[in-house]
Order: structure tokens, then C-alpha cells, then sequence
């Protein structure tokens, strides 16, 4: 294979502080071949004109830079607006989203707008309702929201009796506008905590932002926990523009307390449970290859997992957690499914980073191989030297500022009506 020049487009931040599975994602392609010639650009800080004029094999588009679809009209007419030499260019062009449920629409014209090639969805169906433009005349193919970190293959599991954990669990409350699928990340945990309490289990679920853990702090969490508790990603709920998640948005700054009921009448009445949207988590990957068992709500995990098999099934609402807890009592089913659950994930070769990084490239050479030119490569590398050169005091500037900017939203979240006057004023000197 030819020497490929690739542009990658994303919006990791700081990589020194992004969860690992993202980390992994963006820069698995220089990870595993690192012959190519790549440029990362994040769109915190503003592309330089010269990158725009480089004649570039393939253009990617990373989950994170995918995202600006979320945050509001004026925020991502300026990501097209910024990055409008894209839809332009003649390279070959791969889009990465994940969550297609949100803003689906807005995905569907941006990918069809800007001529992407190759869509990797991470949800295995529904392609027609997610990308009605797009599906007509695009490509789309499988992706997966998390692939094996083979760093993990190397990692000796703790064995069950050495765990500390009896259930362990993280999850953030997720908005209303995820449905009620999205709801259930976060109630799963606080009912199955409950019960297993009672239960007389040594547990450690904790819901919320303040209990996210990063890196090699999540992955011990996991080795510690005899069972891993875990859900369904996805949604319930499909949401065009955006306009379903500004409404709730709005009326819990009216009503911060409303239940999910209330919020569901108010905002979108009978409109939750007409789809189903769910694809595999990273979680449930990096469960299988540190031999935690898994206390799973019974779905489809993207065909990978099944119940009984792999994992103990939980109903939405724990109402089965006495036959849960039957079945945990079990040494030796329980050893079953964690060494029939490691060779399921194993035996999916489209899982590996490896594998992925592997079939990206070859789909790019196939698409390029009547079009590549030594002397652009000279060019492109002059041109992955200067971005090298010139960004990287602006990324450690940008970087230090994100990360007090944190450090004081922290410090302000006990007190929201300051927080709110002074991003307000900050906004109005903008």
C-alpha cells in the first residue's frame, strides 16, 4: 500500500484528559500504522487556511467533531461555515457519528451536503429512519461505539473471590430527551443499589457527573467489581433538529425538579417508544476482558452479547433482581458467562482497533488508487511539519485555559445563579 495522507477532524480537547475509549478512537489509525502521514486538528482552535488548500487522500470526521450538530444553530453554522473546504475537497471523505438519534436530520443534509463517501453508524438498524437523504445514495456500514484496547489482552483478571466490589456501577443522569431508554441508564442503578443493599451485597454505584472515572481509575473500578451493572446506549426518542432537546432544556430551567413523566407531557407527548435505538457500549467490552460478570438490562447489544449466555438479564425496573441474585449465587454459571462473554467479543474481528484502522486504509487506497502522486506526498508532509511547528503553543495555551475554566466551574456548581451571571456577562463582552 501507497503512503496515505489523511486528515482527521476532531474535537477531543486536552487528549491528556479524555476518557480513554474517545482517546482511542481518534488516533487508533497513527497507532496502528504510523507509516501514513496524518494531521490531527482539533476544531477548538481555528483550521489554518494552508491545511485547507493540502490535497489530502481521505478526510475523516470523528464522532467528537460530528457533535457540533447539538449545540445550537449559531455553533454549527460555524462548524460548516469553518469547514466548508471539505465539501469541496476531492479526497475520500468517512464520517464517524455516534447518538444519529439526536439532531438526525441535521446529520442527514450535513452528510449529504458536504458528498461524504462512507458512513459508519454504530446503530445496526433503522438507517432509512436515521438518514432518509443519505441512505438513498450513500454508503453505510457498521461501526461500534468502542473497539478492544489491546491493552487490556495483556491485564491478568482478578479472580472473582479477590474483588472487593460485589456490584459495581457509574452513570450520568441523562436528559429526558434520550426517552426513556436513556432514563433507565441512570434508574437501573439506583434500583438494583437498593435492592442489593437490602440484599446485604457490598456496592458501589454511584450516578452523576461527580462520579465519572477516567483512564486506569475506571478500568481497576471494573477489575475490583465481581459483577458489572450496565444498560442499553441509545435512545428511545428521535429528535430531528433538536427541537425536542430545547424544549426540555427550557422547561427544567423552569422546573429543575420535574420528574421524567412531567418533563415527557410537556415536551414530547407520545412520542417516546416509537423507535428503539441501542448499539453496544465500551463499558460492556471492557467488562468481558476483565472478567467482571455482567448485570445486564436485557436488550440487544448489538448482537455481540446475548442473555443467559453472556450476562445475567435484568428488567428495566430490577422487579427480577431475586432470580438476579440466584443466579450470582451460582459459581459456576457465573465463571460460564464471563469466559463465554471474553470469547464472544474476542471472536468479533470487526472489534479489534487493529482490524478497523486496518479496513479504513484499505478503503481509502482502493478509492485513491488511480489518484496518488509522490509529489503531493512531499507537499502534504511540508505541510503536517508546519501545522506541527506552529499549533502546538497554541493547543498548550488552549489546553491551560480549558482547564481552569473547569476548575472554576467546579468551584461555582454550589452556586448556579452566579454561575449563570457571570457565563452571562462573559457571553455579553464576547
Amino acid at each position: 500500500m501507497d503512503r496515505l495522507n489523511i486528515l482527521v477532524l476532531h474535537s477531543l480537547g486536552n487528549p491528556e484528559l479524555a476518557p480513554r475509549f474517545l482517546h482511542e478512537h481518534v488516533y487508533s489509525l497513527q497507532k496502528n500504522f504510523p507509516e501514513h502521514n496524518y494531521l490531527y486538528h482539533d476544531s477548538a482552535l481555528s483550521i489554518p487556511e494552508y491545511v485547507k488548500q493540502a490535497s489530502f487522500d481521505a478526510i475523516l470526521l470523528d464522532v467528537t467533531f460530528l457533535c457540533a450538530r447539538w449545540f445550537g444553530e449559531k455553533v454549527f453554522q460555524q462548524r460548516l461555515v469553518e469547514y466548508a473546504f471539505v465539501a469541496e475537497s476531492d479526497a475520500v471523505k468517512l464520517a464517524f457519528p455516534q447518538d444519529e438519534y439526536d439532531c438526525h436530520q441535521l446529520l442527514d443534509d450535513w452528510m449529504c451536503d458536504w458528498n461524504v463517501d462512507v458512513v459508519f453508524s454504530v446503530i445496526a438498524s433503522g438507517w432509512d429512519v436515521l438518514y432518509p437523504r443519505y441512505h438513498r445514495t450513500g454508503d453505510i456500514r457498521l461501526g461500534y461505539t468502542g473497539y478492544i484496547d489491546e491493552a487490556l489482552l495483556n491485564r491478568a483478571p482478578k479472580a472473582l473471590g479477590n474483588r472487593p466490589i460485589d456490584i459495581g456501577y457509574r452513570a450520568r443522569k441523562l436528559p429526558p430527551y434520550f426517552g426513556r431508554l436513556g432514563e433507565n441508564k441512570w434508574t437501573i442503578g439506583r434500583d438494583v443499589a437498593a435492592r442489593a443493599r437490602d440484599a446485604g451485597l457490598r456496592v458501589d454505584i454511584e450516578l452523576g457527573e461527580q462520579a465519572t472515572l477516567m483512564g486506569d481509575s475506571w478500568l481497576n473500578f471494573i477489575g475490583d467489581s465481581k459483577f458489572t451493572l450496565g444498560a442499553n446506549s441509545g435512545s428511545s426518542l428521535l429528535d430531528p433538529t433538536g427541537s425536542i432537546q430545547r424544549s426540555v432544556r427550557s422547561y427544567l430551567s423552569r422546573q429543575p425538579g420535574a420528574s421524567f413523566e412531567e418533563v415527557e407531557r410537556n415536551c414530547f407527548p407520545g412520542m417516546d417508544g416509537k423507535y428503539s435505538f441501542t448499539a453496544i457500549s465500551p463499558r460492556v467490552l471492557e467488562a468481558a476482558l476483565l472478567g467482571s460478570a455482567q448485570l445486564l438490562v436485557d436488550g440487544e447489544y448489538s448482537g455481540i452479547v446475548k442473555p443467559g449466555e453472556h450476562f445475567i438479564a435484568l428488567r428495566p425496573d430490577a422487579s427480577n433482581f431475586p432470580e438476579v441474585l440466584d443466579a450470582m449465587a451460582d459459581r459456576a454459571l457465573v465463571e460460564g458467562m464471563i469466559r463465554r462473554c471474553r470469547e464472544a467479543v474476542l471472536s468479533v474481528d470487526a472489534l479489534r482497533y487493529n482490524n478497523k484502522a486496518r479496513m479504513i486504509l484499505d478503503l481509502i487506497a482502493e478509492r485513491t488508487a488511480d489518484q496518488k502522486s509522490g509529489a503531493n506526498d512531499d507537499k502534504v508532509r511540508q505541510v503536517i511539519s508546519r501545522y506541527a511547528s506552529e499549533m502546538k503553543t497554541k493547543y498548550q495555551s488552549r489546553w491551560r485555559r480549558q482547564y481552569y475554566r473547569k476548575k472554576i466551574a467546579k468551584a461555582l456548581a454550589p452556586y448556579p445563579r452566579l454561575f449563570e451571571m457571570l457565563r452571562s456577562a462573559r457571553e455579553y463582552l464576547r
